[in-house]
Order: structure tokens, then sequence, then C-alpha cells
């Protein structure tokens, strides 16, 4: 045994690798998060700046009335009164005028067939709407 380790060639002492792994960790956790960031920041406000618009309901109303199909005599009547006192506001005589108009137009409404609408309904109608769309 002995001549075996005298024929034993010197064996270095151990070596230190560096290991960097923590630091690629580190890193790779860094980049995921800063993408995250990007990804939450170009949905909020770059993406969502083209949908996002202010909503005006007046603006809306008077979209809506000018493009009343009167072919539909129910759907003309039904959006006649629900967009029209959007623009009405608080005026009071307006308010007046136009709930005698919604009695006139109620026959138009709550039935399954309706008539198609009369020319002095839709005449009132026009003329009703364009008080307040110039």
């Amino acid at each position: 045994m002995k001549d075996e380790l005298s024929q034993l060639k010197d064996i270095k002492p151990p070596v230190e690798v560096p290991d960097s792994s923590f630091w690629l960790f580190l890193a790779l956790i860094i980049t995921i998060f800063l993408l995250l960031l990007a990804l939450v920041y170009w949905f909020k406000y770059k993406r969502g700046s083209k949908r996002r618009k202010r909503f005006d309901p007046i603006l809306e109303a008077k979209e809506k009335l000018k493009r009343i199909d009167f072919t539909d005599s129910k759907m003309a009547v039904y959006t006649f009164d629900k967009y029209l006192p959007v623009l009405i506001g608080d005026d009071q005589e307006m308010l007046q005028e136009f709930e005698n108009l919604q009695k006139d137009l109620e026959k138009y409404k709550y039935k399954k067939d309706v008539p198609k609408l009369s020319e002095q309904d839709r005449l009132n109608i026009k003329k009703f709407i364009d008080r307040f769309i110039k």
C-alpha cells in the first residue's frame, strides 16, 4: 500500500468555481417584472386611450334622434321617448309639450303590432326634434 501511495502524484487543492446562478436568477426576475410593467402600461394608457372617449349623453341623444328610422314606427317612438328628455333638461314648458306628444304617440307603443306612423305624428316628432337639433 505504501508503494501505491508513493506512486500517486500530488493532487491539487479544490478550485472554487464561480457560481453566478443567483445573479442570473435575479436578472431574470427583474426582466420579467419590467416586461409586465411595460405591458400593463401599454394596456392601460396606450391601448385604452384609443377606446376611451368621454361619454356625452347630449351628443349621443342628438345623434340617435337625427338617425330615427320612421319606417319602424314602434322603434321611432321608443327612440324619441328615450333620448328627447335628455335634451329637454329642466325646461318645464317643453317637458309639458313633450308629455302631451307622448300621450298622442302611445298608440304606437306597448303592442305587438303597431300601425305605421301617421303623417301628422311624423311631422310632430320631426318638429319637436328640430327645436333641439340645428
